[in-house]
């Protein structure tokens, strides 16, 4: 079935490249412009050096003042309040990239590992203030509201899915000594980083064609298009969506906050990526933002229909 699957979106890429090349390679520009100026500047150097802390045991230096705090309402051990602090602030897919790491280093166990992917993956605060809001809906206003639905519904999935438990750190191997720390780490560090970011922009590419057959495709209804493109592929659908002024702008709020909260087909893509090998559920991490993205809409949608977010509509 899986590989029926990949065949079938193997061909229809092919088919549109051969038989409409002019958007299609327009599309493959805009996925690999969008790699190049926000993905390579933002999140390669932070892959660089988060994999040489994890080589040279650096993170508990970093985790000493939120662990306390992390590991009494998460429960988390002290690697897993560094992938909790750097995946919400680093954006896609930088927590499912430390939970796959930690979980290989043998840093946390497998079930914390599980346990951090269903709510440590999200999109990042610059990503949401600059271009969601600010440049795209034009509502910079909406920033309270949005952080706590974005960043809020999941830290309430991580609370139910605790069930009581508590993740103490691992006992570590030291296998580094200051004297043993040289250039060849570094560059270790280093290649597993570039190879991280080539394979986010290849699946960004992708993705980006496949979201513009999408939007060539005649549809009955302009909320279908919508929905289909941001749940293929998060920033395309944000900005399909924000472009339509005969749509309210309740709805165009709606829209966005369920494509940043689930990240899309891609963001699940790239999170795969960078957990295999790992032994870390991926089906449980789709189920878990899926879930994420219902609750945060259904929440929203809540809220404004009792006026509490956008109170003039």
């Amino acid at each position: 079935m899986k590989k029926m699957l990949y065949f079938s979106v193997t061909v229809i890429l092919l088919a549109f490249l051969l038989a409409d090349p002019v958007h299609a390679i327009d599309a493959s520009k805009d996925g690999l412009m969008l790699w190049f100026h926000s993905l390579v500047p933002t999140l390669l150097p932070f892959l660089i050096l988060s994999n040489l802390l994890i080589a040279i045991d650096g993170i508990s230096y970093l985790t000493g003042v939120l662990y306390p705090i992390a590991h009494r309402l998460f429960g988390c051990s002290q690697g897993g309040c560094f992938c909790l602090a750097a995946g919400f602030l680093c954006g896609y897919p930088v927590g499912a990239k430390l939970a796959g790491d930690l979980v290989r280093e043998k840093r946390i166990t497998l079930e914390e590992g599980n346990y951090l992917l269903a709510f440590c993956n999200n999109p990042s605060p610059a990503f949401l203030i600059g271009y969601c809001l600010t440049d795209t809906l034009k509502c910079p206003e909406l920033l309270l509201p949005t952080l706590g639905l974005i960043y809020g519904v999941p830290l309430l999935l991580a609370l139910i899915l605790r069930r009581g438990r508590r993740f103490e750190d691992l006992p570590i191997e030291k296998k580094t000594s200051q004297s043993q720390i040289s250039f060849k780490i570094v560059d270790v560090c280093m290649m597993n980083g570039l190879e991280s970011i080539l394979k986010l922009g290849c699946y960004i590419i992708l993705f980006s064609i496949l979201a513009r057959l999408l939007i060539r495709l005649p549809c009955p209804s302009s909320y279908v298009t919508y929905g289909s493109v941001g749940f293929l592929e998060m920033t395309n659908g944000i900005t399909l969506a924000a472009a339509d002024l005969s749509l309210p702008i309740a709805q165009k709020y709606l829209f966005v906050l369920g494509f940043l909260s689930f990240g899309g087909l891609s963001g699940a893509a790239q999170a795969q990526s960078m957990i295999l090998g790992s032994g870390l559920s991926f089906l449980s991490y789709l189920k878990a933002k899926l879930c994420t993205a219902v609750l945060t809409v259904c929440l929203a949608a809540l809220l404004t229909a009792c006026s509490l977010i956008l109170p003039n509509l």
